[in-house]
């Protein structure tokens, strides 16, 4: 399988890095020209909601990340701000986001916790998929995604139920840092991508 991480900001290296040790061919991409030479795509991100989506569209990709049928035979995994951009719209952000799968951002508010949730966490879901995703994983957010349950393959809480991993098809979410999360991270990635 090779794999394309596009650089819209968040931790690229070591994205390449634990993709690497899984045995994954893995590119760091900044041009659109063999975009389609790849099987699968990693949008990381960082920061708030426009910012991967300004990227993609300094890199001219916005447009091709907006367009389901490129992901009909092909992996789009999302990691936290860069799962918030598939869906429509965030609190947080002015742009249109990329609407792959229905749903918008929302901000914590009138939590008992400190914001941002910044830390370990556990998962929870009844997913066979994902039964041993019950393990801490390491999340850095203010923001959650509000959506459809058919799409949540799993949650996390914090003093508020919200989606940890959502899917449509191909297009994954994962909110968490799989590349922070050690051996955890290493066994999404190859759930997901094998």
């Amino acid at each position: 399988m090779k794999i394309a991480i596009i650089n819209i900001g968040g931790n690229v290296f070591s994205l390449k890095k634990i993709l690497n040790f899984c045995g994954f061919e893995v590119h760091i991409l900044e041009d659109k020209s063999k975009i389609d030479e790849y099987n699968a795509y990693i949008l990381p991100g960082i920061g708030s909601f426009d910012n991967p989506l300004n990227r993609l569209n300094d890199l001219s990709m916005l447009d091709y990340f907006s367009e389901p049928i490129n992901f009909n035979n092909k992996i789009l995994i999302g990691i936290c701000s860069g799962m918030q951009i598939l869906f429509d719209e965030s609190e947080e952000g002015k742009r249109h986001g990329l609407s792959l799968i229905p749903g918008k951002v929302k901000k914590f508010k009138n939590i008992k916790y400190k914001i941002p949730h910044m830390g370990w966490n556990y998962l929870n879901t009844d997913k066979k998929t994902f039964n041993y995703l019950n393990q801490k994983f390491y999340f850095a957010h203010s923001y959650y995604v509000e959506c459809d349950k058919k799409f949540i393959q799993a949650y996390s809480d914090y003093d508020l139920l919200f989606p940890a991993i959502v899917r449509n098809k191909n297009i994954w979410g994962i909110q968490f840092h799989p590349e922070k999360s050690h051996l955890n991270g290493i066994e999404v990635f190859r759930n997901i991508l094998k």
